[in-house]
């Protein structure tokens, strides 16, 4: 990552669940401040992100959720093996995203994510969401089943890490090589379908 960074804080269950799936949630940690061209070569960093690098993307997200502003909101690219995770042995070695994360409350939070890159499925970003929960040692993936949404199937995967309950639901855009994913924390099915149809309409709409 750059030097220059600006450190945001997340809820302490998002912040956990970021640690776990640290290679593909892409509106956890930190975000880069210095001016970034999307145009040119990463040159060798693992991660560049900050507010507008990928406007397209960033309109793809909802700007508010239950009337609640995000406490995150950027994008930018993965470009390395330890970014991209099991993602580089499907064939990918840039990932670009847009995340916003809205905070619910002290321990509780959700994080609403575009991902893009060429030949991208929901498939291969639910296959790398669960190898990044089984690298975690107090995790537990509870169930892992079909989730369709807006008629296009995708995935519901609910975890146990350490005393949270965690979830996350992935699902292709309508445009290809494109896919979307909402992460929770501690927040109830719900909120988490709430989030998920925000995020579709948002991603749906021009």
């Amino acid at each position: 990552m750059h030097r220059s960074t600006r450190r945001r804080s997340l809820p302490s269950g998002l912040a956990a669940l970021c640690l776990i799936l640290s290679a593909i949630a892409a509106a956890c940690g930190s975000s880069a401040s210095a001016s970034i061209d999307p145009s040119a070569p990463c040159g060798g960093v693992d991660v560049q992100r900050a507010v507008g690098v990928y406007p397209d993307l960033e309109s793809r997200l909802p700007a508010t959720l239950a009337g609640r502003g995000p406490s995150i909101r950027d994008s930018g690219r993965y470009c390395s093996r330890k970014t991209l995770g099991p993602l580089i042995g499907a064939g990918h070695d840039e990932v670009r995203f847009a995340g916003t994360t809205f905070p619910t409350t002290g321990e509780a939070g959700l994080s609403l994510v575009v991902y893009a890159a060429p030949g991208l499925t929901a498939d291969e970003m639910a296959s790398a969401f669960r190898a990044g929960a089984a690298s975690g040692r107090r995790v537990q993936v509870v169930s892992d089943a079909e989730r369709v949404v807006d008629g296009r199937a995708g995935r519901r995967l609910e975890l146990i890490n350490g005393d949270a309950r965690q979830v996350v639901v992935v699902w292709p855009d309508a445009e290809a090589g494109r896919v979307l994913a909402v992460i929770g924390s501690d927040v109830s099915n719900a909120d988490v379908d709430g989030a998920v149809t925000a995020l579709a309409g948002a991603a749906g709409g021009d």
